[in-house]
Parts: structure tokens; C-alpha cells; sequence
């Protein structure tokens, strides 16, 4: 089984190509599963080979970042943030900025990265960037683009 941000990952390939339903089906059924939940490491790889044929490119090489030697309630928000950044097409250093704008460290120095954060702070930076998520209408809650 794959990540979520890998999954993330592939819905934003097929958006980024135009595919629809079917095709995006008929392109998982070529390497024996139904669901991108059920890729793993191998067939993700094979999926993704076949989005970049199609044009798919990635718009920063530096998309993700290690969260796998965090602790784990951090780790979790990390992730959670990290897939967010992915379903509205943001590189880390959006996050990174809002990060340096709006915490500091204890002698007033602004923190760099998000993933300096602790836990407390990496939690309102999450609510924020839910709250962006919600304004510009790219919620997978209701989906649905918001209205007005």
C-alpha cells in the first residue's frame, strides 16, 4: 500500500493530463488493481511512468520532504499538510513562508520551516492552510468547488 501523498500525487497527475473516469480506470487495470489505494511501490511507479508519458510533469523537484524520522503525532501532521499542499498544487515553500510570517522562536527570530514547528504550532499552521484550503474553494470535504 502507498501513501496518501502518493495518491494525492496520482489524482493530480490525472487532472494535470485531462483524463477522465474510465481512462483513469482502464490505466489501473493495466497493472491489475481497482483502486490507487491498492498500488504498491512497484505498480505506483508503473502508473506514474505512464502519466509522465502522457505529459504529466511535476512543477517543483523538490515536492516532498522526509517525515518518516519525526515522532509520530508530528509525523501524522506533516503528513496531513503535505497532502493538502499536494491537492492544491502548492511546493513546501508555501508553507515555509507562512511559517517564517507567522511563528518565532523564543528570542523573536522567525522559524524557517514548517517542519521546525512543534507540535502546537504544526497544528495551527495545518488549521491555516485548511482555512486557505476552504477560501479558495478546493475542499475534498463537500465535494464540490464552494459557491460565491
Amino acid at each position: 500500500m502507498i501513501s496518501k501523498a502518493k495518491i494525492a500525487l496520482i489524482h493530480v497527475a490525472k487532472k494535470q493530463v485531462g483524463m477522465t473516469e474510465a481512462e483513469y480506470r482502464d490505466l489501473l487495470a493495466s497493472v491489475n488493481v481497482e483502486s490507487s489505494k491498492a498500488l504498491n511501490t512497484k505498480t505506483f511507479a508503473d502508473v506514474m511512468e505512464q502519466f509522465k508519458k502522457l505529459g504529466f510533469k511535476t512543477k517543483s523537484k523538490r515536492r516532498y520532504r522526509r517525515v518518516d524520522n519525526l515522532p509520530r503525532g508530528k509525523q501524522a501532521l506533516m503528513k496531513k499538510l503535505e497532502a493538502m499542499l499536494l491537492d492544491m498544487d502548492l511546493p513546501w515553500a508555501y508553507a515555509d513562508s507562512i511559517t517564517m510570517k507567522r511563528f518565532k522562536n523564543a528570542d523573536g527570530s522567525p522559524i524557517e520551516k514548517a517542519q521546525w514547528l512543534d507540535d502546537g504550532d504544526l497544528y495551527k499552521l495545518v488549521q491555516m492552510i485548511v482555512i486557505h484550503q476552504k477560501r479558495k474553494g478546493k475542499t475534498k470535504q463537500t465535494g464540490k468547488r464552494r459557491q460565491g
